[in-house]
């Protein structure tokens, strides 16, 4: 007798799983990266499709990921001007749907799962052939285009509920994950010295960041005034703050503020590290800090990923206003009423005060929510949300 599919539970092992992504392997981790290591560590066989290059150079190219156990990273042309998709999507849309056959061939069999992180390339996720789409967009969503892939997904996945307030209306189930704790930051929690929580550093205090320098949302401004009014802090950041392969930088800002930051004596510049070297390194970090402006497409300030990497080390963040955590108020030194110019004002109150902002039971707290959203955890989220649309799908 054979098996409703919709009575075997769903599960990523053994799978074929084609994640779609918007950032390169090499690009600083975030989530696209630690949940193809999540489902290769699992057993998957996971193919890790890069943005296509811009330059027409070669065929498909595959190579495995020396830093991830089952992942194949994924190369590709889109076979025509890339520009193609913001100024003749109907066209774009045809050759895309004539390269996916060509990755399917490349990757040499069936795919179980398609992955789609990527808003901007693949409008009909059912043309990779795959019993299980999903869609996954992690940054405000702007343009129809973007929309569309979620009418051929079997579930629609996101960080927020404003990233996800378009989907709502189609019949795909819409699941609101939050974002996820890296592997490599529960393991270096686990392994700091046992005993006492540190409650504050002997000396003068840390304040750290860690992401991408050159991102547009960074409130640099105000980086600017937090460096330049603590002369007696030390500020560590960690990410990308060099544009890298030949681009030029972003904007003059940010050419200045990387160039101020490299002057100042109180500051500290580490680059762009593994995320193993990274989680070690911010363990004894006494404050984090992240602000965010709005952007069009790059923040809305409902959620970031770095937030929960911040709050597993169990110390005090002071943060822009990021709507998810209004419901957690305690986990955040965010201030009332969003204004971050109140920013320099409330990091001031904590650092007067670091051991009551980063008591045991304040740390512990932290600590448990962040473990509350690993990529474990989330995977085992998706798997009960496949079924679930599985079961609805055959009535």
């Amino acid at each position: 007798m054979t098996v409703p599919a919709a009575d075997v539970p769903f599960q990523f092992r053994n799978k074929t799983i084609l994640l779609i992504s918007p950032q390169p392997w090499d690009h600083i981790a975030v989530s696209k990266h630690h949940y193809a290591a999540e489902l290769g560590r699992r057993g998957n066989r996971v193919y890790f499709l890069e943005p296509p290059r811009e330059r027409r150079a070669g065929g498909i190219e595959l190579r495995p990921a020396v830093d991830a156990a089952n992942v194949t990273i994924v190369r590709y042309h889109p076979g025509v001007p890339f520009a193609l998709r913001f100024h003749a999507r109907p066209v774009f849309d045809a050759v895309m749907r004539w390269r996916i056959g060509a990755i399917r061939r490349a990757i040499g069999g069936s795919i179980d799962v398609v992955w789609c992180f990527d808003f901007n390339l693949f409008s009909d996720l059912r043309a990779f052939g795959a019993p299980v789409a999903l869609y996954h967009p992690v940054d405000p969503i702007q343009e129809p285009h973007q929309i569309r892939p979620a009418r051929t997904a079997d579930v629609v996945l996101g960080v927020s509920e404003e990233i996800l307030r378009p989907f709502r209306m189609f019949d795909a189930p819409v699941v609101c994950l939050g974002h996820g704790l890296a592997h490599d930051f529960v393991a270096a929690y686990d392994d700091r010295p046992r005993g006492e929580v540190e409650i504050a550093r002997v000396g003068r205090p840390r304040v750290g960041y860690f992401g991408n320098l050159l991102r547009a949302p960074l409130n640099r401004p105000l980086w600017r005034q937090l460096v330049t009014g603590n002369p007696d802090v030390t500020f560590e950041f960690w990410g990308p703050y060099i544009p890298s392969d030949g681009a030029g930088w972003p904007s003059p800002e940010t050419s200045e503020f990387v160039a101020f930051l490299q002057a100042a004596p109180n500051v500290r510049l580490h680059g762009a590290v593994p995320t193993a070297e990274l989680a070690r390194a911010v363990q004894d970090i006494d404050v984090f800090v992240i602000s965010y402006a709005l952007h069009p497409t790059e923040s809305d300030r409902s959620n970031s990923h770095k937030i929960l990497e911040y709050l597993s080390t169990g110390k005090v963040v002071v943060a822009s206003r990021f709507s998810a955590y209004d419901r957690h108020p305690d986990l955040l030194e965010m201030p009332v009423d969003g204004d971050d110019r109140h920013l320099p004002e409330i990091l001031e109150t904590v650092l007067s005060d670091l051991p009551r902002y980063n008591a045991p039971e304040r740390q512990e707290r932290r600590r448990a929510f962040a473990l509350e959203h690993t990529y474990d955890a989330h995977v085992a989220r998706i798997e009960h949300a496949v079924q679930s649309a599985r079961a609805a799908r055959l009535g």
